[in-house]
């Protein structure tokens, strides 16, 4: 039995019955479902949300569980804190949502506890897409018949394949629910179905009124996921980006310059590079070269960071685009972009931390061209690039080169892969172990320029590692001749 099913409504074919062969067996062998059923000691309560669903689309499951409870949820939460020996707190006071976090070796697993205010039917129909609102009683599922509890269709949307809206209002209610459309679409194979796409391109200018965190916290998921440039081309294509990135909204075309194709091919290219790190495509760094994407920039993934910083990384194109005759000019673009890269993210509520590590990346993200144009790359070369780029966010800039050429190209460019793998040994054998000093610091060159500390040091700092990066310096006696001649050169 499936309790409000639509098929009559819809006229599409009944789905596929496996859940109810593998499904709710599934569930009732869950050890920690039956410990919560145990521990809320007869009080009615519905496991919903993204389990049933996941069950449901043949998904893996998250270690997340969402219950709706008719009673004191504070009370239910406590009581399974307790038997699970984890921590409760209350997560939104609005909506009385308690959160029980435990840890296991695999990691935290949670379980949110909402009250259902009215029926669990109601309940279920106020949620945002038919594939979330489905529900199985505890009760039923361990002492009875167990049933889906399907109000709005969501057992035949999730066997086609389809993401619709509950209802009109959803987007109205909670706009974030627009950015959530296209990210559970990206996550979970969904098309999003005619007049759901359409309210949400009609109702997309109301993100402005969502808080920054939240719209953060959806993009980080997006970015997190698999077919990223995929749903980033379709925020633009309902008009939606206007509202995540109102900076960045017009880069269909700059001048005659597809800003947004090339920048959803490199994010593109970014994504596969993370996805296909084996000994074949990194020989000799791949293992390191995993961990070093794997590790995080404070609370985001480092993957998360690359694949933002390769869609942003020619941000600053928009803004300084020249025309010279017939071609096109971008000078500044990788300063201008930082910039605008930095203040966009900070608006969003990035952290510092991250907001800087991706303006860093864009501000850089050609030293690795400028380096590869040399012929011959000094051990000092090759140090100044990570020192320059904070050390490890050098790997991401490398990485960065490769998608951005790939780009570009439409095909691989051999002779900066080769210079990329002996960059990226370089970092992982020698940097990482080491760094090696620069060739001179502040107090040497206010001895050997006999000037005060101040700006002329940091100027006099800056023309030498000029030369390192063009390969005109590689030890101290050439950095102070070529000062000396910068020096000299500017006061004329």
């Amino acid at each position: 039995m499936v309790k409000g099913d639509k098929a009559t409504r819809t006229g599409r074919k009944e789905p596929a019955r496996y859940f109810f062969e593998g499904g709710l067996s599934a569930l009732r062998r869950d050890a920690l479902l039956k410990a919560v059923y145990k521990a809320l000691d007869g009080t009615p309560a519905w496991l919903v949300g993204g389990v049933v669903r996941n069950l449901v689309l043949s998904e893996p499951s998250a270690p997340d569980y969402d219950f709706a409870v008719k009673a004191d949820v504070k009370g239910a939460a406590l009581r399974i804190a307790e038997r699970l020996n984890g921590s409760c707190f209350l997560l939104d006071e609005e909506t009385s949502t308690w959160r029980v976090a435990v840890k296991k070796k695999t990691g935290t697993i949670t379980f949110d506890f909402a009250l259902v205010k009215d029926d669990i039917l109601r309940d279920l129909s106020l949620r945002d897409f038919t594939v979330n609102a489905m529900a199985v009683g505890l009760r039923e599922l361990f002492e009875g018949e167990a049933s889906v509890i399907d109000p709005t269709g969501g057992l035949l949307d999730a066997d086609a394949r389809v993401l619709r809206m509950t209802s009109p209002e959803v987007f109205v209610s909670d706009p974030l629910r627009i950015l959530r459309a296209f990210r559970l679409s990206l996550q979970y194979g969904l098309e999003i179905e005619k007049e759901t796409r359409r309210s949400l391109t009609q109702n997309a200018l109301l993100l402005k009124e969502v808080s920054a965190e939240r719209i953060r916290d959806e993009l980080i998921f997006i970015f997190s996921g698999k077919g990223t440039a995929d749903t980033i081309r379709a925020l633009y294509d309902a008009s939606v980006i206007a509202s995540v990135f109102p900076e960045f909204r017009g880069w269909g075309d700059i001048g005659g310059y597809d800003l947004l194709e090339h920048s959803l091919k490199t994010l593109d290219e970014a994504e596969s590079l993370v996805n296909n790190i084996t000994d074949d495509t990194f020989p000799g760094v791949a293992k390191e070269l995993k961990a070093h994407l794997g590790r995080k920039t404070g609370h985001i993934e480092k993957k998360v960071v690359f694949k933002l910083a390769a869609f942003l990384h020619d941000a600053g194109k928009e803004l300084v685009i020249s025309r010279e005759e017939v071609r096109l000019r971008f000078i500044g673009h990788d300063f201008e972009g930082a910039k605008a890269v930095s203040a966009a993210l900070k608006r969003l509520k990035f952290s510092n931390r991250t907001a800087g590590t991706i303006a860093g990346l864009v501000k850089n993200h050609h030293r690795v061209f400028g380096l590869a144009q040399l012929t011959e790359r000094t051990f000092r070369a090759k140090a100044h690039l990570f020192r320059a780029s904070s050390g490890a966010d050098g790997v991401d800039l490398v990485c960065l080169a490769l998608a951005d050429a790939r780009a570009t190209r439409s095909e691989e460019d051999t002779d900066l892969y080769r210079i990329a793998l002996d960059l990226l040994e370089f970092y992982f054998r020698v940097y990482s172990k080491k760094k090696p000093k620069p060739l001179l610091d502040g107090k040497e060159v206010m001895r050997i320029f006999k000037v005060k500390e101040g700006p002329k040091v940091g100027a006099i700092l800056v023309f030498i590692n000029e030369g390192v990066e063009k390969g005109l310096v590689s030890d101290k006696k050439e950095a102070v001749e070529y000062a000396r001649e910068r020096l000299t050169h500017k006061s004329k």
